[in-house]
């Protein structure tokens, strides 16, 4: 992602009303749910490792993230943070800083062996936080995962149907290489996707298509979100 100034972490910033979340992010939607796969910097940058394959940031750069994320997070909302051995450390870090506690995780079994200088990775762990009060629709799923893998760095498809089936939408993916196979509500944000609202501070390729959208939109009424 692009390395740009950014806002920092702080304290839960106040609630926008529809018409200023409008202007500010391109939407006026509340999200229960987040969906991230964030671009880790840590441990990714050698011959083998993700920078071969998309630009990575900072945890820092992710965890500044946490206000915009809170200003579009409904008051009872789920986060669901997928991190590698190495950055969960800072996967907590950042589940913190965007206004969720850490409440349990899964762990999808890959089906390979892995690098490692220990143990070697044969697995990725989603952590699941929540803030204010967002139960499991559905108590039975495991939290282990037996999907396939397929090309570096995609997470299953299979998480799409699984999230719907156990949260409340509507829903937000970041870091969204492709739209989720879904009718439900699903919004999509990153540099690889035309995202679907703005995260100010982060710009990607689709932010015009997003202000150019909102600027020809018929005039609404603002009420407080």
């Amino acid at each position: 992602m692009p390395n740009t100034t950014h806002p920092q972490p702080g304290a839960a910033p106040a609630a926008l009303t529809d018409a200023e979340r409008l202007e500010r992010f391109g939407t006026t939607t509340r999200f229960k749910t987040w969906y991230a796969d964030p671009p880790w910097d840590i441990a990714q940058k050698g011959r083998l490792g993700a920078i071969q394959h998309y630009d990575l940031m900072t945890a820092e750069r992710i965890k500044a993230m946490g206000p915009l994320i809170q200003e579009l997070s409904d008051d009872n909302a789920t986060l669901l943070l997928w991190v590698t051995s190495a950055s969960l450390p800072a996967g907590l870090e950042v589940m913190r800083a965007w206004g969720f506690d850490y409440k349990s995780h899964a762990a999808w079994d890959k089906y390979y062996m892995g690098l490692g200088h220990y143990f070697r990775s044969s697995h990725e762990t989603l952590l699941h936080g929540v803030r204010g009060k967002a139960p499991f629709k559905f108590r039975g799923q495991r939290s282990t995962l037996h999907f396939p893998r397929t090309e570096h760095s995609r997470k299953p498809d299979e998480m799409i149907p699984l999230i719907e089936r156990v949260l409340d939408g509507p829903y937000a993916e970041l870091f969204a290489r492709r739209r989720p196979n879904s009718r439900s509500d699903w919004s999509v944000w990153g540099n690889e996707i035309d995202s679907d609202f703005i995260l100010p501070g982060y710009p990607v390729p689709s932010d015009r298509a997003v202000r150019r959208r909102v600027d020809t939109a018929p005039q609404r009424g603002g009420g407080d979100a």
